[in-house]
């Protein structure tokens, strides 16, 4: 959308979303001179306080608020980075979420292209020499400044703070300013820019370039030893050479590029590179027939692409169904519909391998998008998104934010995962939920998988909300692990029963005392067996130090941290109790110090008992 042609006094308002704690917007006056910049969605610099912040256009009010209006200092872009979809999706989570609209679209910005402003400093005049007379004897570091100025031109201040180790160069630059010395600019800037490097290409062909080396040829384009390797490398090579890489080839240094270029015999062009793209070698996928159930289930989801209508699907698929590809299936199908794909994995550390599987099927199509990458590569990632150059963008929450034009396929796997949710700043939003409703945005469709899912999900699928498809069997018709469930209540009742009778046979001199385990009779034999077979077994336990609850056998007094009322837990490595929500530690009791009883007991095992206990059996 494009600004009104309405002005108030030969000047246009804008709104402003500004990423600041306050839940409103901020209206500016649009200069003569950036009113035909102005657009919905591209980002501005203005001045707020005595800070310049950079914020982004979000309406164009009809009227003026009763305050005085400050005008825009600088149009960010050339391009809207926001589109009217994200701008209203953005919206709403500003309102569901009750965050700041600033700090959503903040939340939203590509990485490395938030302006920057730095201070540019010049001289005020060429007279140095009068100008160090003009200034105090004692102003050594002024004096510093203006012979570096001099000698440079133009420097920034943290230039001239290295040069003159000036560690309050501010203070001085400001003084020198006021006093006429010297001219502040400013020099906006993006903290990532289009990587780019030096190519050669050959302007001449084999014949010509053996012609200028005959003994009759002209002297000024004759060849020299290392021109000519240079010039073999090219010849040889299948594609453009990087300068850098085509010297190192040939074994020739630098200045050997600038005396071909100068002869006329090569070119230097510039072209971009994408970073983070690697020379990875992706296999090319396995030929995968799929079962009944998944063809259902693809079915289902590529007649909900036809009809160009926002659906959900929660895919509720057993470890191993084949849900990655159903996935990968109806992306091909959106992508030959000309709809484009967001694939939503829950965890960082699994994205290459999603990367790998999804790129043997669909190339240079697919990019990533992650917190662990560059500044440099998040930025090439959303550039060639906004800029239509892939068309599927994998990667965990933040890639619900990727820009990709005519949306029509969302996948979330593993819904359920807590790292779906941002907790630690503003916005804190779920990105399954954000995707469900820029689907709806978009008419698209969102797959929703998981072999556990979530409570709401599965009741908004048993309720029609949702539709639910299943994929109850493995897709390599591979069996399911035995699972058994061991109710160790029962097991403790049988020893027990076990000891009495041992008791009543031997005499209670002869038995050992009861002692509660962590390890059922079922899980030693099993342990056992595995051992006599050379294998290996491995057993979690989901709670850390020695035991979660430590209590009085006598009255039940349970220890608890002061902070945090939660039970404390004992670590036998350290002997001491620790709180692990707050850290608060404090060294076990020995007496109760409610009834002053001797027998304190360690319940909930924890991994450091289960492994005692381990070490003492096997």
């Amino acid at each position: 959308m494009s600004r009104p042609s309405f002005f108030l006094m030969n000047q246009t308002l804008v709104d402003i979303a500004l990423p600041v704690p306050l839940d409103r917007t901020f209206t500016y006056l649009v200069p003569p001179e950036l009113s035909g910049a102005v657009e919905l969605g591209r980002r501005v610099l203005v001045p707020f306080g005595r800070k310049k912040l950079s914020g982004v256009i979000v309406g164009f009010p009809t009227s003026a608020p009763p305050h005085t209006l400050r005008p825009l200092l600088d149009v960010l872009d050339s391009r809207p980075t926001f589109s009217d979809e994200m701008l209203k999706l953005t919206r709403w989570m500003a309102d569901y979420y009750l965050a700041p609209w600033g700090d959503v679209l903040k939340a939203a910005s590509p990485q490395g292209t938030a302006a920057g402003i730095r201070q540019i400093v010049r001289l005020a005049t060429d007279s140095v020499e009068e100008l160090i007379k003009a200034t105090k004897k004692s102003a050594h570091k002024q004096h510093a400044i203006l012979r570096a100025l001099a000698e440079a031109g133009t420097l920034s201040a943290a230039q001239l703070q290295k040069k003159t180790n000036a560690k309050n160069i501010h203070a001085i630059l400001a003084d020198m300013q006021q006093r006429g010395c010297i001219v502040l600019d400013e020099d906006r800037r993006a903290s990532a820019r289009p990587k780019t490097e030096k190519v050669l290409t050959l302007r001449a062909t084999g014949r010509e370039i053996a012609a200028t080396d005959t003994a009759g040829g002209s002297s000024a384009l004759k060849i020299t030893a290392n021109q000519q390797k240079l010039l073999a490398e090219l010849m040889r090579a299948s594609e453009l050479l990087s300068v850098q890489h085509a010297v190192k080839l040939a074994g020739v240094p630098l200045s050997t590029v600038t005396s071909l270029e100068k002869k006329g015999l090569i070119q230097i062009d510039i072209r971009e590179v994408l970073r983070g793209q690697g020379d990875e070698r992706i296999e090319p996928p396995a030929v995968l027939v799929l079962n009944p159930d998944q063809e259902r289930a693809l079915s289902a989801i590529t007649s909900a692409l036809s009809t160009n209508l926002h659906k959900t699907f929660l895919l509720h698929g057993i470890t191993g169904s084949g849900k990655t590809q159903v996935y990968i299936e109806a992306i091909r199908v959106a992508l030959q519909q000309k709809k484009n794909a967001i694939v939503l994995v829950p965890e960082i550390s699994l994205t290459p391998q999603t990367v790998r599987r999804f790129k043997s099927h669909f190339g240079s199509d697919v990019a990533v998008m992650h917190s662990q990458m560059s500044v440099g590569e998040r930025y090439d990632t959303w550039r060639l998104a906004h800029e239509g150059r892939i068309r599927i963008v994998i990667g965990p929450r933040s890639a619900i934010f990727a820009p990709l034009q005519n949306l029509g396929l969302i996948v979330v796997d593993e819904e359920p995962e807590g790292s779906y949710k941002q907790y630690d700043s503003s916005p804190r939003y779920h990105a399954r939920d954000v995707a469900i409703v820029r689907a709806s945005l978009n008419k698209a469709v969102v797959v929703l998988g998981s072999a556990t899912p979530s409570a709401e999900s599965y009741y908004n699928a048993t309720n029609g909300k949702y539709e639910l498809l299943t994929l109850p069997e493995r897709a390599d018709n591979a069996k399911l692990p035995k699972i058994e469930i061991i109710d160790m209540a029962q097991e403790r009742l049988r020893k027990k029963e076990d000891r009495k009778k041992e008791i009543k046979e031997k005499g209670f001199a002869a038995v050992k005392p009861f002692e509660v385990s962590s390890v059922s009779s079922e899980l030693k034999g099993q342990i056992e067996e595995r051992l006599r077979r050379g294998e290996g077994t491995i057993l979690l336990q989901n709670r850390r130090g020695f035991s979660h609850v430590v209590e009085c056998f006598e009255c039940g007094y349970v220890e608890r941290c002061n902070n945090c009322d939660v039970t404390l837990t004992f670590h036998a490595t350290k002997k001491h109790l620790r709180c692990h929500y707050c850290g608060f530690v404090k060294q076990p009791p020995t007496l109760c110090p409610t009834c002053g009883g001797k027998e304190i007991r360690h319940h909930a095992f924890g991994t450091q008992q289960v492994h005692e206990e381990l070490a003492q059996l096997f």
